[in-house]
């Protein structure tokens, strides 16, 4: 340094240090991080670890008897991956997890994907300003990684959720859990079902999947159903039936190849998403207390539901809730409340109070008889972290939480204390109306924006600051309040541990708003949210400026369409 003055970044401006990210899943949000993070990011060293024995996540676990997505195929993809040649409006779960593979195929991501890694802890080093990520690989060997960022995109529904039912231990016939039952291989090694006494214990999503395909193949099947639960018509009911399609006879619409063939034109592949997505989308109001929109939806599902039902009152007064409809996850539910009323099913809404060597007890003191029991009892949605991850001062995320007594996040893309750290489809992010994947994507773009920033601006690190995520729970809680999602229902989307300041539970699992909103607000960063270290070599304030030179790879005349596609441009003419 000569007179004083301080020497330059040898670096052209916009040019930054290479960085490693390490993603954490390789379901929707990891593969979509493959695809995206190494086109937004200059001079990406991307790794993803998968535990599972292929990538998919819960398409590749959920293999049940009807796994199938209730959000129609068209729109349950992503924007930069059109599939034209789904076979059914609602896929079944093979068919994604082939489409995810094909994107992985397509993109080239193999060689960034290592499956049969399980994560086991991660550590945060200051002076270095990486994490340190530990990990066991296929063969049992334990080693580390390291990486500048560390992205979890491990989902809220990857774990499941075994009923709190003791004894199960005890139960000698066969044991299924829907969220780790390959019904595809049994099938396969020619499991036969017809002489099979089932008992399936739940009434959420799976077990209205599960039920009404176990009902055809088996000898007998009990459905153990404590919770009422509103079965309404099918989401994007209104496509189906612009399409033609009598949705009362038909509830999953097979795709013709003349369908097929006009869906592989771009236009009308857009047209028709786009309009389910309007559909999809037209519904937000449906969750707020007393709204219109609420209690037409609601006359509406109850009146569907006595139709169907009316003639089995007993099925009928069992199942129709008095609750708002969406206090709890809706589902469509083909062809479940129709298996309920044949010969071969019963429906039992006492509770299970324990496994016994041949089947269960319920509460009311009646024993059950199984061959088979399938407990259809969902995941757990604690969105506690499955392993340490220790951040700043070497506090661990998962004690966060724990001390907290609730899962905190801001704007549900990072955590307080952890630097360098993302979350894609983690806690906060499930979305009552809308496009769930749209928030995945808008997620990316913000981690991609923020490694960018970092990179171009010289930090070595980057955490948000205490107080905003402090105001987003209180945003959040203070949202919620107005919807039907924290009235007195029984519901996952409930965080059992804590209330809200006016008494109702707090919502941890979805986002406070539509998909809409999630996307408009991650897509300017508040940067000013968040607290920094700058790189050593920085120092000064005006270090990003670099050596006074752009980027070799850059256009010499670079502003003139950047510029230029600034202005409504017209048909100006010199006079």
């Amino acid at each position: 340094m000569k007179n004083g003055c301080l020497p330059l970044v040898e670096k052209p401006i916009h040019t930054g240090r290479p960085v490693r990210v390490i993603v954490i899943g390789a379901g929707f949000g990891g593969i979509g991080a493959g695809v995206y993070l190494p086109q937004h990011i200059k001079d990406l060293d991307l790794q993803i670890y998968e535990r599972g024995t292929d990538i998919g996540g819960v398409w590749h676990y959920n293999r049940y008897m009807g796994a199938a997505c209730d959000i129609p195929a068209h729109t349950y993809q992503y924007t930069f991956a059109n599939n034209s040649k789904w076979s059914e409006f609602y896929a079944g779960s093979k068919e994604i997890h082939g489409y995810l593979k094909s994107v992985a195929d397509h993109y080239k991501l193999w060689p960034f994907i290592k499956v049969q890694h399980k994560v086991l802890e991660a550590h945060w080093l200051e002076n270095e300003g990486k994490w340190v990520v530990k990990i066991r690989g296929p063969t049992g060997q334990e080693f580390e990684d390291k990486c500048d960022f560390l992205v979890t995109a491990t989902g809220f529904l990857s774990e499941p959720g075994w009923p709190k039912i003791p004894g199960r231990e005890n139960f000698k016939g066969i044991l299924h859990h829907t969220g780790h039952w390959d019904a595809e291989k049994e099938e396969a090694e020619g499991m036969d079902w017809s002489d099979k006494r089932v008992g399936v214990i739940g009434s959420g999503s799976s077990a209205i999947q599960v039920v009404p395909v176990m009902q055809k193949k088996c000898k007998e099947l009990v459905n153990f159903a404590r919770t009422k639960t509103w079965i309404t018509p099918t989401f994007g009911d209104g496509t189906l039936k612009k399409l033609g399609v009598d949705t009362e006879k038909n509830s999953n619409h097979r795709f013709t190849d003349e369908e097929k063939k006009h869906f592989s034109n771009e236009d009308n592949y857009r047209e028709f998403r786009l309009m389910i997505e309007r559909d999809l989308a037209g519904v937000h109001y449906v969750t707020h207390r007393d709204n219109p929109l609420q209690n037409a939806v609601r006359k509406a599902s109850e009146v569907g539901m006595r139709h169907r039902l009316a003639s089995r009152p007993d099925i009928e007064e069992a199942l129709v809730p008095d609750i708002p409809i969406a206090c709890r996850r809706v589902t469509p539910g083909p062809g479940y409340l129709e298996s309920l009323m044949q010969d071969n099913v019963k429906l039992v809404t006492d509770g299970v109070a324990s496994f016994t060597e041949h089947g269960v007890k319920t509460t009311s003191g009646e024993e059950f008889e199984f061959d088979a029991i399938i407990c259809a009892t969902g995941f757990d949605t604690a969105n506690v972290p499955s392993f340490p991850i220790y951040g700043k001062d070497g506090i661990n995320l998962q004690d966060i939480y724990a001390e907290a007594n609730e899962v905190k996040t801001y704007l549900a893309i990072t955590a307080p204390k952890m630097p360098n750290f993302f979350t894609i489809l983690g806690p906060q992010t499930g979305v009552s109306s809308g496009v769930g994947l749209i928030s995945m994507e808008q997620q990316l773009a913000y981690i991609a924006k923020a490694v960018s920033k970092c990179q171009r601006d010289g930090y070595k690190s980057m955490v948000v600051k205490q107080e905003p995520v402090d105001s987003f729970m209180k945003y959040t809680d203070a949202y919620f309040e107005r919807t039907v999602f924290t009235v007195d229902c029984n519901s996952w989307f409930k965080d059992p541990k804590g209330k809200t300041p006016r008494g109702g539970n707090r919502i941890r699992v979805l986002w406070p708003g539509s998909s809409g909103h999630l996307v408009l607000a991650l897509k300017e960063p508040r940067w000013e949210d968040y607290d920094y270290t700058i790189l050593p070599e920085y120092k000064d304030t005006m270090g990003w400026l670099g050596n006074g030179n752009i980027p070799a790879d850059l256009d010499p005349v670079f502003y003139y369409e950047e510029l230029r596609a600034g202005y409504k441009v017209g048909l100006w003419k010199y006079m």
